[in-house]
């Protein structure tokens, strides 16, 4: 199944609680500062995966995932990929991960959905709300873009927060 299309069970608030399953994943690391991540490095990350990996088979491909680590006070880490069983080794990806099975919250933020980090904060509220607490034991934070998506528009993806 399209990881993009599973959405678990959606509340009213639009969020929802999903499994991801156990998954190895092969893609590029990036730590920066928040002034570099505001100035386009995420984003130039992301497109350059996108360019090693095209579009992918259709529905079937694994999204475009990006995972960040909050464990520095000027700044983050980042490793953007694909499952590693789609790469290639023409893709020339030089960062292996291994997770476990991880529940997130979940929502799909759409383009007119206004500021990522305001929706973030939202799914925060939502968590506690249902006396959940955050999982940082894997990342921090998880995103998963369609392989089409446009990096120099208005963000389309899906925003994940490991949860307990």
């Amino acid at each position: 199944m399209c990881q993009l299309c599973e959405t678990g069970e959606l509340g009213a608030a639009g969020f929802g609680v999903v499994t991801r399953p156990a998954e190895q994943l092969a893609g590029i690391a990036w730590a920066g500062s928040f002034a570099d991540a505001r100035a386009g490095a995420v984003r130039a990350l992301l497109s350059g995966v996108q360019a090693r990996v095209g579009q992918g088979n259709g529905l079937w491909a694994s999204p475009i995932i990006a995972l960040s680590w909050n464990d520095r006070p000027d700044g983050f880490c980042s490793f953007v990929g694909i499952a590693a069983e789609e790469a290639d080794p023409a893709m020339a990806f030089d960062t292996r991960l291994a997770l476990p099975s991880t529940t997130c919250a979940t929502a799909w933020h759409a383009a007119g959905d206004g500021d990522v980090v305001r929706h973030y904060g939202r799914m925060i509220e939502w968590i506690a709300s249902l006396g959940h607490t955050r999982d940082t034991g894997s990342y921090h934070h998880r995103e998963e873009y369609p392989r089409d998506a446009d990096f120099d528009a208005a963000p389309e993806l899906r925003l994940m927060i490991p949860i307990d």
